[in-house]
């Protein structure tokens, strides 16, 4: 699997997740924030790849985040007549609200069924299919490499073809 970067937030461009496969385990790194602004470390989960059953994408809309996003929008709307940096600054932190509004997940399932969802910016949806198909694929080779029929029909080709 290769590493796939993806943006977690409009306002905070510079912080990137992170999935990626070690061995036989799939790292998710994503950081954590202060206010979604300041950069405060980062969570880091690892599966390993038995204990992954499933993987989806889902979209998702935020709807208390949205209104919240289009409220401190018009404020800042409203307020930037008056001094422009606040409401230049109350402005974009509204903007990022309805963008951040519309999310797409990556929802992995593991096989006690909890179910983990990783958040992506709706713009890296791609990158959200991709590390779904990467993901899906690891689970198919390791239900491969595990499947008896499988293997039994191998030797027994093998012994045939000598």
């Amino acid at each position: 699997m290769e590493s796939i970067k993806y943006m977690t937030s409009l306002l905070t461009f510079y912080l990137k997740g992170e999935i990626k496969s070690e061995q036989n385990f799939i790292v998710f790194k994503n950081p954590n924030t202060i206010l979604g602004l300041i950069p405060l470390g980062a969570k880091t989960e690892k599966f390993t790849i038995n204990q992954i059953a499933s993987t989806s994408t889902d979209f998702k809309l935020k709807l208390g985040k949205l209104l919240i996003g289009v409220i401190v929008a018009i404020l800042g709307l409203s307020v930037i007549a008056n001094s422009f940096l606040a409401g230049l600054i109350l402005l974009l932190i509204g903007a990022n609200s309805v963008i951040d509004a519309f999310e797409i997940d990556l929802v992995v399932t593991t096989t006690a069924g909890q179910q983990k969802p990783i958040d992506f910016f709706i713009f890296e949806k791609s990158k959200a299919v991709l590390a779904e198909q990467q993901i899906n694929a690891m689970i198919s080779g390791r239900l491969d490499d595990t499947n008896n029929r499988q293997q039994t029909d191998r030797i027994i080709e093998a012994i045939n073809n000598k």
